[in-house]
Formats: structure tokens, C-alpha cells, sequence
């Protein structure tokens, strides 16, 4: 049957030129490979320019003929949302904190009140500090115990090296003092508002070293506090919750370090808390007088302890239940609240101070396996109230206050969702896809409830670095559900869903396992009759991209469409090149084929770029930014060019954004603009053309 994404690719021709073909060999530890694009990798090559114009075009004439329907996406996106609309205030000192989102502006504006008090002033609007500016990323806002001094950094590009502002926040002006270029994420003031601790990036974008800034000096002369040597880890710094200690953090994928400071007073020189092993993860806090950590060794679950000196062996805290799995927590006066996973579904657990052995904690979440629940804390050390978040595919975001006295819940908040929409006309539930080896793979899903079934469905997937994703309401979502759709999340391995465990089965050697979940999860929606077998969609971004793109390469007529955003496709190469930006912190998480045949064979028979067939693929989107540092822009270029050259047949785009970079748009507008324009390649690709 023909579709009308089909159609309209036909109208959109000329098809961009094949790019040349020249000649280069990768030769690995037992592999030889030729890679015809490899040039490509050169912006200042013409032939690389060409191209990649050829592509703008092709993309621009297919836009044009979805125009219609994603001019009518982004008009119901903006109907459901309200404008202008706030956040719900954050206490911290002696003001409270919340955000504004004004019509027609495309970032947010930061905002505070005195507690108590009416009189709202500005703390950082961002839409004046993109002005002129194509795309703005802020690495963060913080602002310190006096409550004037603020530090932000800027992204003006989308590479992620931010400048760091500092400056002072009087009647809600701020008067810019002083700046830092090229820092990262991380920075934190000391409790007397004289030192910055900040974080700089090397060569490959890896934050790693820290750095102490004293307000007013020329920061040619900072202090190194940290210069991590080792690739494999990246540092951070934060300060504990009672505010009495600044700490460094270093992180690699499977081992973790930190390194304590005073926070007020003359820094010194970092201790470190417990010297870094090989395997051994943690995290910690401190409050009352006392260290709580939770660590894990050699990919176990983590375990919460509790120590006083830093130098005595750490006790058991709170024994956890046989089928909870710790993920996080939070420190309060009173006790100690836990971001927990059960089986497949979070959950929350507070445990008090006085509760320590006994048998359990008192959960403080629902028990629905499609609601997520988080852990949001509370900003205020001495808070004996606690923050959470519940959501699902068909719930909007709901802001809780749980009173840690009597564990009473107070709705602050739910995410408000106009133009008519009713909620409960939306259906969510969980299933499970037995995969190839017969283990169980959690499948998210939602659709109207007077949806007929089987239906066209999107099925989502990411599958790495033990990142859960779990299920959220999406208000652009809806116009997909609204037309006829299954949205659906594969919690393939690789991902956290199910612990660590399920992390260490779908990484390093085992990274294809994910590749079958993924697919078994598509057939069990087909047996399950919730999806029409010949109109599943698959969609993934960065690492999922890759799950896709692998996914598509076993069987590329399996599916109708996909859509791979800034995807991993050429990993084999990024991976062997310790010379581009994170490579080597990656090694822990795929392997390194530089030092292993093992790893060079399996990611040779994997990388999506590697494998691709002469075969012809369902209907592709594909995207990538100019300035992405973390999946090069070379890497769906190449794809999509070596795709064009073994399949002709292939309805594929490339869309390059020229003034973003990982993340994508950073505009307001852009972002309802792309997602429509997803949308509506979806629609048309599971549209028939004509009737019948």
C-alpha cells in the first residue's frame, strides 16, 4: 500500500547528490574497514559543504509539503499550554523562587518574592540574555547564602563550554562583574559568598578540573583544586545539605570518588573521603553531625550506610526489601527519604531517624507500575517537608508536599493542559514482552480509550548508561494519540528500569541484547493486537538512536518509519578514536576496541553505520546539529549519505541544525516547530495515499 510520506518525498525531488566517495581505511587491532565518507568530518572540505547543503535543500522542499499539517500540530501544542504560566515557588532563604513562560517569548524568565510579601522581582530573564543570539543554553543559576551574588553560565552555541557569569541581584537587576569563559556544568559558592568553585572542561569536553574563584580577582590566577588526569573521569562540585561542606566529585561509568572543603573560612586543600576503587560507586550527604552514603560494588545494587568520620567503616543505614533497588535519596532533619525502584515501578520510602532497624520504612508513593514517582527534595536544610513528583503517559505532572510529621500529602501543583483535553479519556497500562532468551521486557504504553485496536504506533526506545526512562505526560503527544496512535516505551536492557543488573545486561558485551528487546517488544504489541503490523514506527535519540538504527539494520522491512535524533551510528569509529570529545569516559559503557578484539568484533557487527544493507528501509527522519560535542554531526550525515548510495529506494531526510547542539533547538517556538514536524512525518508515513 502506498502512503503519502511516500508521495510526499516523490514531490520534494531533486534528491541531494551522492557525496564523493573517497578512499580511506580504518585499520583497527584485527579489523580493516574502508569508509568512502569519512571526509565528511570536514567542514572545511567544499565537497563536505556541498553536500550537506544538498541535504538543507531536500529537507527544506519535504517541510514545505508538511507545512499544512505541522503549522496545524504547533497550533494545538500552543492551545493546550497556558500562557503565561508559572511554576509553583521554591523556598530557599528568605525568599521563595519560581519561573514564568510569558506568550510569544521563548525562554523563561527566573523570578522571586520575599516570603510573605506580593512584590515579585527578576532574577535572570533569559530571553534578554539571548538577545541577538540564535540559541542559548544555561549551564545553571546559583545564588549564594547572601542572596544577592548570582553566577549563571552561557551557551551561546550549543557546544557545551559555557562563559560563567558573576554578578550581584539588587531590585531585580543584575549587574554583571565578572566572567569566566569556557567552563562546564558544575559550580558552587562558599557560605560567605567569597569563593567560587567552578569546573573546566579539556580538550574533549570532559569537565576536569576544579577550580576556586575568589570573587573580585582576575580569574587568571584561580586555584586548581583537582586536575584529573584520569580520561575515564569527570568532576563535579556541589555542597552537602547542611550546608558545611563544599565537595569535589569524580565519576567515571563504574567507579567514584569525593574530595570534602569547608564551606565557610579559608577552603585548604580537599580531603579525600574514601580513595577511589575500581568498581566501588557512591554518593553522599551529610547532615546532623553524620555522613550517609549510598555505594555499590562491582555492578551490585547500592546500599545505604551512615559514618560519622570519614575515616571509621561505614554501617548499614537502612537494610532495603529483597525486590527494592536504591536509586537515590534524600537527606531531611528528621530522616531520610528513598528514590527507590520495585520490580519494574519507582517508588518512595521514608525512613525516619528513630525507625533505624526496624524491618521497613513507610512507603510514601502509589503502587500503579505507569505512574513514576520522583523525588524532588526540598531545598531548605532544616525543611521537615519533602517534595515529590507523580506522573504517567496519561496523567499530567502533579507537585506533592508530604508533611514528614504525620506523612500528609498536599497537591501544590498539577500541570494545567487547555484546549479541551480530558485526561481521562487517555488509556495507560504496562506489559511485558518476552524477548529471545525469554526474559520479560517492560513495555509502556497509552492510547484513547475509544481507540480502535490494532492502531499505528511509535515505539520508543533508549537502552544505555543505566538511564531509566520512565513514563511522563507529554501535552504534544496528545495531537499523535488524537489522530489514531499507540504511543509506547520499550524498556529494553541496557536502561535502569530494572536495576543495575538490568544496566550491566544490555552494556559492554552485552549491548546487543537490547537490539532483540526492542524487537520483541514490537512483536508482542503485534500479538497482543495493540499494533497494526505493518504500521510501527520506531524512535530514539543519541544512544537510542543507535538502538534504532541496530534495531532497523536485522530487519529492515520490519518497520513503516523511524526517527533516529542525533544518533550514535558510527560508534565503532567514535569509540576507537580517544582524540574526539568523551570517547574514553565511554570505554567503561561500550568497551574499547582499541585494547580488546573482543569488543572491536561485536561493535564491528552492531555499529548501524557498519551494517547498513542494500536492502531498502522503512521512511527515515534523521537529525543532527552543526554543533553537537557529544554525537558529531559526521555521524548522521555519513549514515544518511552511505544509505542514499547502498538504497536508492529509501525515502530518508536529514535535518541539520545549523546553530544547536546536542540537545537540540533551545528556542521555545523551534522546539514546538520540530516536534510537529516529527509528528507530522509520522502521520504521512502511516497515512495511505490514497483512499482505501
Amino acid at each position: 500500500m502506498p502512503y503519502l510520506s511516500q508521495l510526499l518525498f516523490a514531490r520534494s525531488t531533486p534528491l541531494p547528490s551522492l557525496p564523493s566517495q573517497l578512499g580511506h581505511t580504518l585499520t583497527g587491532r584485527s579489523i580493516t574497514r574502508e569508509d568512502p565518507f569519512y571526509y565528511l568530518r570536514d567542514l572545511t572540505n567544499p565537497a563536505t559543504s556541498e553536500y550537506l547543503q544538498q541535504e538543507r535543500n531536500f529537507m527544506s522542499r519535504l517541510e514545505g509539503t508538511l507545512e499544512e499539517m505541522r503549522d496545524e500540530l504547533v497550533a494545538e501544542f500552543r492551545a493546550r499550554i497556558p500562557e503565561p504560566d508559572e511554576s509553583y515557588p521554591t523556598r530557599r532563604g528568605s525568599y521563595e523562587y519560581f519561573s514564568r513562560i510569558e506568550p510569544d517569548l521563548d525562554y523563561p524568565i527566573h523570578l522571586r518574592r520575599k516570603i510573605g510579601g506580593t512584590e515579585v522581582e527578576t532574577v535572570l530573564d533569559e530571553n534578554a540574555v539571548a538577545q541577538n543570539h540564535d540559541f542559548l543554553g544555561i549551564s545553571g543559576i546559583a545564588i549564594a547564602d547572601d542572596e544577592h551574588t548570582i553566577a549563571y553560565g552561557v551557551d551561546f552555541s550549543g557546544d557545551e563550554r559555557y562563559l560563567l557569569r558573576i554578578g550581584h541581584l539588587v531590585d531585580g537587576v543584575v549587574t554583571i562583574d565578572e566572567e569566566i569563559p569556557s567552563t562546564s556544568y558544575g559550580f558552587v559558592f562558599s557560605n560567605d559568598a567569597r569563593q567560587l568553585l567552578y569546573t573546566r572542561p579539556d580538550d574533549t569536553l570532559r569537565p576536569a578540573v576544579v577550580l576556586a574563584h575568589s570573587l573580585g580577582s582576575d580569574h587568571s590566577s584561580d586555584v586548581v583544586l583537582m586536575d584529573e588526569k584520569d580520561q575515564r573521569f569527570y568532576l563535579d562540585v556541589g555542597r552537602t545539605k547542611d550546608r558545611n561542606l563544599l565537595v569535589i566529585s569524580a565519576s567515571s561509568a563504574i567507579t567514584s570518588e569525593y574530595w570534602l572543603l569547608p564551606s565557610s573560612g579559608e577552603l585548604g586543600a580537599p580531603i579525600c573521603f574514601r580513595p577511589r576503587e575500581q568498581g566501588l560507586e557512591y554518593h553522599l550527604d551529610h547532615i546532623n553531625g553524620s555522613f550517609y552514603l549510598m555505594a555499590a560494588h562491582d555492578g551490585e545494587e547500592y546500599r545505604l550506610f551512615t559514618v560519622q568520620d570519614r575515616l571509621a567503616p561505614w554501617e548499614p543505614f537502612f537494610e532495603l526489601p529483597n525486590d527494592d533497588r536504591l536509586e537515590g535519596f534524600e537527606v531531611t532533619p528528621l530522616g531520610i527519604v528513598l528514590q527507590l525502584r520495585s520490580v519494574d515501578r519507582t517508588k518512595l520510602t521514608y525512613v525516619a531517624f528513630e525507625q533505624v532497624g526496624e524491618p521497613a520504612g513507610v512507603e510514601i508513593s502509589g503502587d500503579d507500575a505507569a505512574v513514576t514517582s520522583v523525588l524532588l527534595g526540598n531545598a531548605e536544610p532544616t525543611a521537615t517537608t519533602i517534595r515529590i513528583e507523580e506522573t504517567s503517559l496519561a496523567m499530567p505532572a502533579t507537585l506533592i508536599e508530604i508533611d514528614l510529621t504525620t506523612l500528609e500529602r498536599t497537591i501544590l501543583w498539577q500541570q494545567r493542559v487547555l484546549g479541551g483535553v480530558d485526561t481521562t479519556n487517555y488509556l495507560t497500562m504496562r506489559g511485558y514482552a518476552p524477548s529471545d532468551d525469554g526474559t520479560l521486557i517492560p513495555v509502556t504504553l497509552v492510547h484513547r480509550r475509544d481507540l480502535t485496536l490494532p492502531a499505528p504506533t511509535l515505539l520508543y526506545s533508549y537502552g544505555a548508561y543505566g538511564e531509566p526512562i520512565d513514563p511522563g505526560f507529554s501535552t504534544m503527544r496528545l495531537s499523535l494519540l488524537d489522530r489514531g496512535f499507540v504511543y509506547a516505551i520499550a524498556h529494553v536492557r541496557g536502561g535502569g528500569e530494572l536495576g543495575r543488573q538490568w544496566h550491566d545486561l544490555g552494556r559492554l558485551e552485552h549491548k546487543p541484547q537490547g537490539f532483540q528487546d526492542l524487537r520483541s517488544a514490537a512483536d508482542w504489541l503485534v500479538d497482543n493486537n495493540i499494533s497494526n503490523p505493518s504500521l510501527i514506527c520506531l524512535r530514539g535519540a543519541s544512544a537510542g538512536g543507535l538502538m534504532v538504527a541496530a534495531t532497523l539494520n536485522l530487519d529492515p522491512s520490519r518497520f513503516r518509519a523511524a526517527v533516529l535524533e542525533v544518533p550514535f551510528v558510527d560508534c565503532l569509529t567514535t569509540i576507537s578514536d580517544p582524540d574526539l570529545p568523551l570517547t574514553i569516559t565511554e570505554w567503561e559503557e561500550w568497551g574499547n576496541p582499541i585494547e580488546s578484539d573482543i569488543i572491536e568484533s561485536l561493535m564491528a557487527s552492531y555499529s548501524p553505520y557498519d551494517n547498513l544493507k542494500a536492502e531498502r528501509y522503512p521512511d527515515l527522519l534523521v537529525t543532527t546539529g552543526l554543533n553537537d560535542s557529544r554525537v558529531s554531526y559526521w555521524e548522521p550525515a555519513k549514515y544518511v549519505a552511505k544509505l542514499r548510495l547502498l538504497s536508492p529506494l529509501t525515502n530518508v531526510a536529514l535535518k541539520i541544525e545549523n546553530e544547536a547542539g546536542h540537545m537540540g533547538a533551545s528556542k521555545r517556538t523551534e522546539v514546538y516547530q520540530n516536534e510537529a514536524l516529527v509528528e507530522a512525518f509520522l502521520l504521512a508515513a502511516c497515512t495511505p495515499s490514497e483512499p482505501g
